[in-house]
């Protein structure tokens, strides 16, 4: 993780004096905003994954220092579910119905995606509760 924290400071670096010399040169400055933003989303990466690094490394050096554990470490895993798809049709209906500009299908699409969150919730819990059993 700290070759990839790296990697995302380093573009962020990048894009963000890029996003300023387009700024500062260009007669329109939707690219240069854009490009800044970009710049803000690779920070905010790196650092996120900077901190994770970091935590795996302590939680490594707690566990080196600490008492053995009993048996191997059991992974957390999420089983399959049919709610991606789920996903996938409301953006479908949400892109169709905002390009022909179709309040209907729009509709349709904002509900999909809300009951496609709904059941994935539901699904990822009902999950976890039984692997707390």
């Amino acid at each position: 993780m700290k070759v990839a924290s790296s990697i995302a400071l380093a573009l962020a670096a990048f894009l963000a004096l890029d996003g300023l010399v387009y700024n500062l040169t260009a007669y329109e400055h939707a690219g240069g905003s854009m490009l800044l933003i970009l710049a803000f989303t690779f920070a905010y990466l790196g650092f996120v994954l900077r901190g994770a690094a970091r935590k795996a490394e302590r939680a490594l050096a707690q566990e080196a220092g600490g008492a053995e554990k009993e048996g191997p470490a059991e992974l957390e895993h999420v089983g399959p579910t049919i709610w991606p798809f789920g996903f996938s049709l409301a953006a479908l209906g949400l892109v169709v119905g905002v390009v022909i500009d179709a309040k209907v299908i729009t509709a349709v699409g904002a509900a999909l995606f809300a009951g496609s969150s709904v059941g994935w919730f539901l699904d990822v819990r009902r999950q976890h509760g039984h692997a707390s059993h």
